[in-house]
């Protein structure tokens, strides 16, 4: 599709910048985490840094945080979370997670609804 599809179909194309799809076909998600939140969901996306914006109640103690944020992916993505990995910034809020078997077309859409 080029881009005057994606507009005349009203899908917003801002936030595909999170979005990379390596050479063997994972995607990674750029995302950044807010912590012991008082709900886990996707809050948005930020243009300036290009990173999804994810809270979620769990602390950042022992991998807990990270493990609330590949379930939140899951369900936002539809994909299980054995497809799922943080592949950089363990113990940081700004992460690199991979999501492995999935066409990226796929996970555009999902993330088209929901953002819109």
């Amino acid at each position: 599709m080029s881009v005057f599809d994606y507009i005349k179909l009203g899908i917003n194309l801002e936030f595909y910048g999170c979005l990379e799809k390596t050479l063997s076909s994972e995607i990674l998600i750029a995302i950044h985490i807010t912590p012991e939140a008082s709900r886990s969901c996707l809050l948005g996306y930020d243009q300036w840094t290009k990173n999804l914006k994810i809270a979620v109640r769990a602390k950042a103690v022992g991998g807990k945080a990270n493990n609330a944020v590949m379930h939140v992916i899951a369900e936002l993505f539809g994909v299980s979370k054995n497809n799922i990995s943080v592949v950089a910034g363990q113990k940081s809020r700004t992460k690199k997670i991979m999501i492995s078997g999935h066409d990226i077309q796929l996970i555009k859409k999902a993330l088209s609804k929901s953002l819109s």
